[in-house]
């Protein structure tokens, strides 16, 4: 990608492209931010030449606007810690890429005063008890925007990423993002799962190493069966969009099909809703019920009868929001309908759903 402007014309758009549509969330997905966040802006302007300019032009005003007004917070911020008896920490901003800012403005009618964490404030500290209390220390002295505050200490990404994030009105006329996290969850939030791996003296993969998974995707084999797996690591450790992931292009065999159901159902942006008991279940936006209840077993999906979210009876067709918790509602008598493929999202519902009506309609003949 650094080296794009000496590839033929004719090719640049296509591998720029595909390099935000692919290879860019893969690395997002692994938590190497570091990584995405560079072929992000490398293959933004030649994707769109025009957005790029008019973004990095909104940026550059906007920065500017803010740098001194960061700095004289990021003082303000040392000073309080320091009141507080808290020292051991470090302490800098980052500013929002560009193209992860375009993709906002996106979402904002273009309207850059509706983007609150352009410019964000790391306290980076010892550990998670610290967090807190700078959290707590933080609150105490500015006003935090309601709606704003994010425990991804308690809830982790999809990319394992955690921190705790609170955007606050600083006094200066201006709002900024606070990320307070500890070392090792910045180590992770740049490198992810890169940032595990472990190697003995050959140069092998470590097989204590937590993600010793990673090895065998690469040829994909039949690796992947739970008992297979069980051998040699724990089935448990590979994160579930991994299996997801090896599960379809297995299935899958045209190649272009892989790559829009990929981009559909992996790629997009995700959203996080919970279960009755607290677990995490990790979905595209857009999705339903119907979806939820497939991610968490197909017999679920297969015997939904109606559902619950946040303690109030909804359609099946009703489209989940970030934080809902769902609960499922089944019947030994219900049994998948044609309708519930236009209410699904994924992928992985809409086969199971498939399967299941064939199913049904050869036992009926």
């Amino acid at each position: 990608m650094r080296t794009l402007q000496y590839v033929p014309k004719h090719k640049q758009e296509r591998i720029a492209k595909e390099t935000l549509e692919i290879y860019v969330p893969i690395a997002y997905r692994l938590g190497i931010r570091v990584l995405s966040r560079q072929l992000e802006d490398t293959a933004f302007p030649f994707v769109n030449k025009k957005e790029y300019e008019k973004t990095k032009k909104l940026l550059k005003e906007k920065s500017t606007e803010d740098a001194k007004k960061l700095e004289k917070f990021q003082k303000s911020v040392k000073k309080a810690l320091a009141k507080n008896n808290i020292t051991k920490f470090n302490s800098d901003y980052r500013i929002k890429t560009l193209y992860s800012l375009y993709k906002k403005l996106l979402r904002k009618d273009w309207n850059i005063e509706k983007i609150y964490d352009i410019s964000a404030l790391r306290i980076i500290l010892s550990d998670i008890t610290d967090c807190y209390k700078v959290l707590g220390i933080i609150h105490s002295i500015w006003r935090p925007l309601p709606g704003r505050i994010k425990d991804y200490i308690a809830f982790p990404k999809p990319n394992r990423y955690r921190a705790l994030h609170t955007t606050i009105f600083t006094g200066y006329g201006n709002v900024v993002e606070i990320q307070i996290k500890t070392r090792e969850m910045h180590k992770e939030a740049e490198f992810g799962i890169a940032s595990h791996v472990s190697y003995k003296e050959k140069g092998d993969v470590d097989s204590n190493s937590n993600i010793f998974w990673i090895k065998r995707l690469l040829p994909f084999k039949n690796y992947f069966g739970k008992n297979n797996l069980k051998k040699e690591f724990d089935y448990d450790d590979i994160p579930s969009w991994v299996k997801e992931f090896v599960e379809y292009q297995s299935e899958i065999r045209n190649k272009e099909s892989l790559k829009e159901e990929l981009k559909d159902d992996f790629f997009q942006q995700r959203i996080f809703v919970f279960t009755p008991k607290g677990d995490v279940i990790d979905l595209p936006v857009d999705s339903t019920p119907i979806d939820f209840a497939y991610a968490i077993h197909s017999e679920i999906g297969n015997k939904i009868s109606g559902v619950k979210i946040n303690g109030k009876m909804v359609s099946l067709d009703t489209k989940l929001k970030n934080g809902d918790i769902v609960e499922i509602i089944t019947n030994k008598n219900s049994s998948p309908k044609q309708k519930w493929l236009d209410y699904a999202r994924t992928t992985s519902a809409k086969k199971h759903i498939r399967t299941s009506i064939q199913e049904s309609g050869r036992k009926k003949y």
